[in-house]
């Protein structure tokens, strides 16, 4: 078994829109790290440092990413107060809370160095936070 750890870092920019979500298609960029990778068949475990992003998989077509959007406004809005940010004087709050329920990694098995997704299934970053950030997603390589 071999073992191999890559970086992509990806800049992401704050939401203009009223949900305050990002959501940036990765997918390329993790099938060059795998095409670029000594193993052939195994899993690639992506992990994205930081508490106001999320890793996830979703169909990347720009009605989805919309509702995507809008649904976070809903579940998490931003507007209403959140202890954290008297403690902190950050207005961000409400960008931890949606990224822990997303979750900051993703298991993704590889057969020939390819990743196995769904036909309309893309790896995507989603920045819910009020600024600009670089951010860097570790995979991990494992198998053979």
């Amino acid at each position: 078994m071999i073992i191999t750890t890559r970086r992509i870092n990806i800049d992401t920019n704050a939401s203009a829109d009223e949900a305050y979500v990002s959501v940036i298609n990765i997918t390329p960029k993790v099938h060059q790290q795998a095409a670029e990778e000594y193993i052939t068949n195994g899993i690639v475990t992506l992990f994205l440092p930081g508490t106001t992003a999320a890793l996830a998989t979703i169909e990347y077509e720009e009605g989805l990413i919309s509702d995507f959007k809008k649904i976070w406004s809903r579940l998490v809005p931003r507007d209403i107060a959140y202890k954290h940010k008297f403690l902190w004087e950050e207005n961000n709050a409400y960008s931890h809370v949606r990224a822990s329920l997303m979750g900051p990694s993703l298991v993704i098995p590889m057969a020939n160095k390819r990743l196995i997704l769904g036909q309309y299934q893309g790896v995507v970053l989603i920045e819910f936070d009020n600024r600009a950030r670089s951010r860097q997603v570790i995979l991990q390589f494992m198998g053979e």
